[in-house]
């Protein structure tokens, strides 16, 4: 399935309530709209939704009113995995095998080629870690792997969740620029508590507790 031209990239978040137990919904009523490229910083405070937002994207998680739409797709529908690449906090890892192995899955179980994904490597700092297993791997460095996984396709939305723990100033400067890079063209989503003060925002949403507002 070929991307998206530019005018197409978009997440619409329309009227939505999503919870994971009936009869508390953790967003209530949530109306976004993201209908260009940019970096689209989400903050808040712990359990006020962030996260749920992520998932929704993901298309994991499925309203319960509302409609969740990228690049005019339904969230949920197999067709939007050609879209987006999502980032969740806890990385999903296997401990015996290597670095280029983990990037040489996630680039097959995309259908794109792992060259790309090899290439960051070195803007990371893991070049010198390719052929070692994950066991062998710093917090940091294991984080650093699991977004370069996580972002192997090029898609026109990208979702992250609090990518800068635990990473090094390296890992930092290398996120921070690619953010930008990706902004110019795609609508990424970055769930964070903190940004470093050189990344450009495009727009911020504040989720409170009680529920999500702009």
């Amino acid at each position: 399935m070929p991307a998206p031209t530019s005018f197409e990239t978009s997440i619409e978040i329309d009227s939505v309530t999503a919870g994971y137990r009936q009869g508390s919904p953790v967003l209530n009523g949530l109306s976004l709209s993201m209908n260009e490229p940019g970096l689209y910083r989400v903050a808040g405070s712990n359990g006020s939704g962030k996260s749920t937002l992520l998932e929704l994207i993901s298309g994991f998680l499925q309203p319960w009113a509302g409609s969740v739409r990228l690049c005019g797709i339904d969230a949920g529908s197999p067709d939007a995995r050609h879209v987006r690449s999502v980032c969740r906090t806890t990385p999903a890892l296997y401990p015996s095998m290597t670095v280029h192995d983990h990037l040489a899955l996630a680039a097959r179980s995309r259908q794109v080629s792992p060259e790309a994904g090899l290439a960051r490597l070195a803007r990371y700092g893991l070049e010198d870690w390719a052929e070692q297993p994950v066991s062998m791997l710093s917090t940091g460095n294991i984080r650093k792997l699991w977004l370069l996984m996580c972002t192997v396709a090029n898609t026109p939305v990208v979702a992250i969740d609090e990518p800068f723990n635990g990473m090094d100033v390296q890992g930092i400067e290398a996120l921070t620029g690619e953010l930008g890079e990706w902004s110019q063209h795609k609508v990424v989503v970055l769930i964070s508590h903190t940004v470093p003060d050189q990344l450009a925002v495009s727009h911020s949403f504040v989720f409170k507790q009680e529920r999500a507002t702009l």
